[in-house]
Formats: structure tokens, C-alpha cells, sequence
């Protein structure tokens, strides 16, 4: 008899929904409600499971066909079965309760097709609207975990043809005045985040561990996003729009198969966004006559201190929001005023001529000085040393006294 699946008991003995199963010839799975499992997109790169065994030390080992392996003490497992057979496997995961997904294949293929579904007509606005959401994202690098027993092996990952995936996800929405109308904050627990990236999500909202892993799942953070900003169908604003509208498309569409029809229609429908950072580009090269051809991609909070504009929490999604706000507002103030068109430089006509300049007498000094000038201006004004002025002056006391 082999083992044939394992169920990973969860960090949290409080949140008994959420684990990972191993089950021979599929790839890593998530247990969810009334049985339903899904695969573990973040730790697909760790293939099919191949074998579980126990080792002399009573530990589960889970072979992978891409040369992987996991290793689970006992008191990590929620339950596992023997079977001899593919038919004893399948015997088990009815009794059980449990229902396969489609094939890892059929997956990856479907993806192209939902993120297609996802935000499908987007529109360029060029130029600030009265009423908008600024949405700003941060990021995280994805990782595959190898955990041996004796040590904890890290290697940089591709999940779903992405390096990073969406850490924080911050919204402020605006309607014409200063003050914020919608404000939305929410981290999301990827678990193919390094331990220090969920450190830090703890740190900063200062939830207990149960309480985290229940609000940052991914799908509770995307229906709220869909709830709270999407479906009010705002136009959006970004900083820069290339990473954050990518990765949060990619999410949404990993997850749009647990989307409910109504929260799927809010994603077909059509977007307006508008770009901080192209904005930017053409407020300041509108005299270059090459403007078409050049782009600066300046940082946020770059461009914010040029414009007096300070943000004491940069790289918070919330932060980075409210500070996109204040420079695009900025901008396009900029923007609106009438520019100051030089002429070509001229010899200013208030210039006294060679002929007339003042005489350079001691007493001139003097009688300046007593008006209140300093010896630089009055140096400046006949065009002599500070120190000819300072010693005309000095003379011309002397003799009065």
C-alpha cells in the first residue's frame, strides 16, 4: 500500500477551510468548501507529486516529477490515505467528498482566455476628470519553497508567466475637493510571498494571523475591490499604469472562475483610466519640439518634491495614492496656465550709458552709505571694489571729524 493523498494542515488551526493537498499524478491542490478543490496556482512550478512516503524519522517526503521535494512532520498533516490503486485513489476522494478540477493543461489554457475577460475596453483619458479613484499597487517577488527538513531552499519563481504578484492594494477616490470620498486598503497573502512579506502585511495593518489570512485571501480582497471601487465605475488613476493594471488583470483573472456572474459582468465592462506619469511627459516637454518622441519615466515621489509635495510613507499603496493625487491636481494646474513665450534676449534699454555713469567721488560713496546702501551695492552700482568703496568711505570720515 502507498500513500496516495495528504492533506497539509494549515499554519492557523483556526482557519480550517484553506490547505493544501498532495494527491499522486496531480498538481499541488487547495481543499475549499463542500469539497471543491482547486489547484495552487503559486506552486505550480513544483509539478505533478509524484511520491509521498515516510521516512525513517516519521515525516511525510512528497516527490515532484521536476526533481522537488517537500518534507511535513507529522503534526503539519491534517489526515492521509493508503490506497493500491488509481481506482482506490479515486474510491477515496468520493468518500471523502472531494472533486479533482479540470487538468492542470486545461488550466493554463483557460487563463489567456479569462484575462481577456478581464477589463477588455480601457480608455486613455488625456486629461484629469472632476471624479476619480487613484489606485496605486505594491508588489511582491514570487518564490518556490523547498523545505528538506534541515534547511529551506528559495528560488525565484514564474507563476503564470509573472516574477511579482500583488502584495497591497490601495484606492482613494476624490470628487473634486481635497478630501477623500472612497478609501480602500486591503493586503493579499500569496503564498508564493517570502515569510518576510507577510511579516511585514501583519506589521502593517496589526491583525492577528487568522484574522489576515481570512481578510488578504486573494478572492475575498478582488470581490471586495469589484464591491467598493469597480462597480461604481469611476475612472481610474495611476502613477504609472504598466505594472499595476497588469498584475491586478493577471489576479483577477487566476481567480475569475470563483467569481460570481454579476462580479464577472462589472470586469466586461468598460474602463476609463488615466495615466500620471503620461501626464507628466507631456506637461513637461510641451515646448520640446521633439515631444512626440521623448518620454521621461520619472518616480512618483521625484516629481512630488519638485512640486512641493512630500509623502513621509512612500511605497504604502494607500500613500503612494494620496500623493499621485496631489501631483496630478498640481499638474494640472500647470497645465492650464498660459506659458511664458521668450523673446529673443535684448540688451536691457534701462542701462545707464558709458557716458553718463555717476561719478565715482568719495563723496558719492559717502552719501550713499549714510542713505543705507552697502558697500556691495554701491560697488556694484559704479562698477569698483567692495574694498575702493569701504576705504573712499573711511577717508571721507576722517576728514569730517
Amino acid at each position: 500500500m502507498r500513500i496516495v493523498f495528504l492533506v497539509q494542515r494549515h499554519a492557523d488551526k483556526g482557519h480550517p477551510r484553506i490547505h493544501n493537498m498532495f494527491v499522486i499524478g496531480q498538481p499541488i491542490l487547495l481543499t475549499g468548501d463542500e469539497g471543491i478543490l482547486t489547484y495552487n496556482k503559486s506552486m505550480a512550478g513544483w509539478g505533478l507529486v509524484t511520491t509521498i512516503t515516510l521516512d525513517e524519522h516519521r515525516r511525510f517526503v512528497i516527490g515532484f516529477s521536476t526533481d522537488k521535494s517537500m518534507v511535513l512532520n507529522e503534526k503539519n498533516v491534517a489526515t492521509y490515505e493508503q490506497g493500491a490503486t488509481d481506482d482506490d485513489l479515486k474510491q477515496i476522494l468520493r468518500h471523502q467528498g472531494y472533486r479533482l478540477p479540470p487538468t492542470s493543461a486545461a488550466v493554463d489554457q483557460q487563463l489567456p482566455q479569462q484575462l481577456r475577460q478581464v477589463l477588455p475596453t480601457i480608455t486613455c483619458l488625456d486629461s484629469l476628470p472632476e471624479e476619480y479613484v487613484v489606485v496605486d499597487c505594491e508588489f511582491g517577488m514570487l518564490f518556490h519553497t523547498q523545505n528538506t527538513g534541515s534547511q529551506i531552499i528559495r528560488e525565484q519563481a514564474v507563476t503564470l508567466g509573472e516574477k511579482a504578484g500583488v502584495f497591497q492594494l490601495g484606492a482613494l477616490g476624490y470628487a473634486g475637493g481635497q478630501a477623500p470620498i472612497l478609501k480602500f486598503n486591503r493586503y493579499v497573502d500569496n503564498p508564493a510571498f517570502t515569510p518576510e512579506m507577510k511579516l511585514r502585511g501583519l506589521r502593517e495593518t496589526g491583525l492577528t494571523l487568522a484574522d489576515y489570512e481570512q481578510q488578504a485571501a486573494p478572492l475575498a480582497v478582488l470581490q471586495a475591490f469589484i464591491d467598493q471601487v469597480l462597480r461604481h465605475h469611476y475612472p481610474l488613476v495611476f502613477w504609472d499604469r504598466t505594472n499595476d493594471l497588469r498584475l491586478l488583470r493577471n489576479l483577477f483573472a487566476v481567480h475569475y472562475d470563483a467569481l460570481s456572474a454579476a462580479e464577472q459582468r462589472v470586469l466586461g465592462e468598460p474602463l476609463a483610466i488615466f495615466d500620471g506619469s503620461d501626464y507628466t511627459n507631456r506637461v513637461i516637454t510641451r515646448s520640446n519640439h521633439q515631444r512626440e518622441s521623448v518620454h521621461h519615466y520619472l518616480p512618483l515621489n521625484g516629481v512630488a518634491g519638485l512640486l512641493n509635495v512630500f509623502n513621509p510613507k512612500q511605497h504604502n499603496a494607500l500613500w503612494d495614492a494620496q500623493t499621485t493625487h496631489y501631483v496630478v491636481r498640481e499638474l494640472a494646474k500647470i497645465q492650464q496656465m498660459e506659458p511664458r513665450i521668450l523673446a529673443a534676449p535684448q540688451v536691457g534699454t534701462s542701462q545707464p550709458k558709458m557716458g553718463s555713469m555717476p561719478a565715482k567721488s568719495p563723496a558719492a560713496f559717502q552719501e550713499l552709505r549714510l542713505a543705507g546702501r552697502t558697500y556691495r551695492e554701491i560697488a556694484t552700482r559704479f562698477g569698483v571694489s567692495t574694498s575702493t568703496v569701504w576705504r573712499a568711505v573711511k577717508r571721507g570720515q576722517k576728514r569730517v571729524n
